[in-house]
């Protein structure tokens, strides 16, 4: 039976830890304060599956940790695996894939994963919804409301908030993910068009990992308007502009591990053992 190795992380890796031990797989957590009786050599000896965190790395130079831990460096990590493991995490850095191909160690990116991605745009928009009323000083009840692009996050975050009653336009670059948006109920705006709709609207959601809305666009944004942006770092809001205009605005990294850990875990569980089934 496999034995399992979780590194860093947030609370998802305490609870997949749990739900690995609630199924009879032997697991070691270290995700927190740097225990000298650790020995990650020693650790990886004795597990052939290494479970790292999402995002892998968010300095390029070792795991990333909600907790300071000072013994998980991405070259040591490296140094100790073996063709005998097989390794997972989320964002993997395109170098530790290179470095799995040619050592012949199985690397599987929760990312590049349909299923895992298409469930967590669930959590990241329940999360954002969340930010959004914890940012804002009124409700989202019949607000006007902006969402820049329309790929999974998006769509899956434009449906919840209709539920809500907001009235909801989509802003993007492409002229068939704004014919789908218009066939789904919501208004559309083209990217390049948003100088002259931007001051109309009391919330904006971004999901595209790029400069979307730069400072021109934030000093034409209302004051009292709550803006979120749920993209990858550094995300795709002039977040400068918006402090000195007076605008609430945060960039909101990481949400299924904030709003639901539990059920993330549950996800990644299911893939792991999906793709670990697939390698036999």
């Amino acid at each position: 039976m496999h034995k399992f190795l979780l590194l860093g992380g947030d609370s998802r890796q305490l609870y997949l830890s749990r739900i690995l031990s609630e199924n009879g797989f032997f697991n070691v957590l270290h995700s927190g304060g740097d225990d000298p009786d650790f020995s990650l050599k020693e650790a990886m000896e004795n597990c052939d599956i290494i479970l790292c965190p999402i995002p892998f790395t968010r300095d390029k130079i070792s795991l990333s940790s909600e907790h300071v831990i000072s013994n998980l460096g991405i070259g040591d990590l490296l140094s100790h695996l073996t063709s005998n493991h097989i390794l997972f995490g989320g964002s993997i850095p395109s170098y530790v894939k290179e470095y799995a191909r040619k050592n012949e160690i199985g690397c599987f990116d929760y990312m590049d994963m349909e299923d895992v991605t298409i469930k967590n745009t669930i959590a990241t928009a329940e999360g954002a919804i969340a930010e959004a009323i914890r940012l804002s000083p009124g409700c989202l009840h019949q607000s006007k409301c902006l969402i820049t692009g329309f790929g999974r996050c998006a769509r899956t975050l434009a449906l919840k908030l209709k539920g809500l009653d907001l009235t909801i336009t989509i802003a993007g670059r492409k002229a068939n993910q704004l014919a789908l948006a218009s066939s789904m109920g919501f208004q559309t705006v083209l990217l390049c068009d948003l100088e002259k709709e931007i001051g109309r609207y009391d919330f904006i959601f971004n999901t595209i990992p790029a400069l979307v809305i730069p400072e021109e666009l934030v000093s034409l944004a209302a004051r009292t308007a709550t803006i979120i942006d749920i993209a990858s770092a550094p995300g795709g809001v002039d977040f400068e502009a918006c402090r000195q205009q007076g605008i609430r605005a945060k960039l909101c990294l990481g949400l299924p591990g904030i709003y639901a850990p539990e059920t993330s875990a549950k996800i990644l569980y299911e893939a792991i053992l999906t793709c670990l089934s697939e390698t036999v």
